[in-house]
């Protein structure tokens, strides 16, 4: 991997086996998730990542964009059946529908058509960094 800054991609053809075991064996589950991406950047200065100035910032920037994030449910056959949850960036069409973000193409379109967005050096833009709980459990939170 050229850029260590995107370490946790995954290739298109990884998170189309994970997220069709998914499907496979919890037809009736939801698949995914949109999370604004506000909500993260609400996440990362709770956490110490962003000060409060830097998130007024994205977060401003993430409304003004309506930028979002899909989390996908998935299952790795390469590691005991672990449970995953992978995520692409999406951007809002004039229909008001969430497009994900792949290979550096809004709905990874190849074409004339296809809009290429996220700089110079594309990564896949699936990204896999979770841990799954259990065993990665908080076992005091109220959650859990």
């Amino acid at each position: 991997m050229n850029n260590p800054d995107k370490q946790n991609t995954i290739s298109k053809d990884t998170a189309q086996a994970w997220t069709a075991k998914w499907r496979a064996r919890h037809p009736k589950a939801p698949r995914a998730f949109v999370i604004p991406a506000a909500d993260f950047v609400e996440v990362l200065n709770e956490i110490g990542v962003l000060s409060d100035a830097e998130a007024a910032q994205a977060q401003a920037r993430a409304n003004k964009l309506n930028a979002n994030v899909r989390g996908y449910l998935g299952i790795d056959a390469n590691s005991n059946s672990e449970d995953k949850m992978i995520f692409v960036g999406t951007e809002v069409d004039d229909q008001g529908i969430y497009r994900d973000i792949i290979d550096g193409k809004v709905d990874g379109k190849d074409g004339q058509n296809a809009k290429i967005v996220g700089g110079d050096n594309p990564s896949s833009g699936i990204y896999d960094f979770t841990l799954p709980c259990p065993t990665e459990c908080d076992p005091d939170s109220p959650l859990n």
